[in-house]
């Protein structure tokens, strides 16, 4: 072979590695270019993931609440009629229509009691309405035991009536 032809070889073989350098270096952009799309798309999706538990979550909220108010108005639609009822007959008597005149101080001293302030499901984030639901769960308690010793005080008066 002459000197010229060892030469090409030579210059083909300096092309073929520049070749792989380039083929390597783009191959450390396309990967470093695939990370960062990668990356971009888990934030992307941890974001609506997140947004999507949020709202969930306040959803729930809300709705836990409206069901908590609405047990409420349940509640206390059972004790004003009890107390708009028969307390309100029972608490009409006299001591003279009954036998034992303790059973009518009892009924005052049950329809004397404050009654809670309704608050509702006024709030601007889950938190608040997870508080107005806890609140509202009290206050579905109260009239529920308020009322059964309501109850229990007009049917003592009953059966004390002459």
């Amino acid at each position: 072979m002459s000197a010229g032809q060892q030469a090409v070889p030579a210059n083909n073989a300096n092309n073929a590695s520049n070749e792989g350098a380039q083929k390597k270096h783009m191959s450390k952009a396309a990967v470093a270019i695939i990370a960062v799309v990668v990356v971009a798309i888990i934030v992307v999706a941890g974001v609506f993931g997140f947004r999507a538990y949020s709202d969930a979550q306040y959803n729930n909220a809300v709705a836990a609440c409206a069901a908590a108010s609405e047990n409420v108005r349940n509640a206390t639609n059972d004790y004003n009629n009890l107390v708009n009822g028969d307390a309100f007959e029972a608490a009409a008597l006299t001591k003279k229509d009954v036998k034992d005149a303790s059973t009518l101080d009892a009924l005052n001293k049950e329809l004397s009691v404050e009654l809670p302030v309704y608050e509702g499901c006024v709030a601007d984030d889950t938190a608040g309405f997870k508080s107005a639901t806890a609140k509202l769960n009290e206050q579905a308690d109260w009239y529920k035991a308020y009322t059964q010793s309501l109850q229990k005080a007009v049917d003592a008066v009953n059966a004390s009536k002459k």
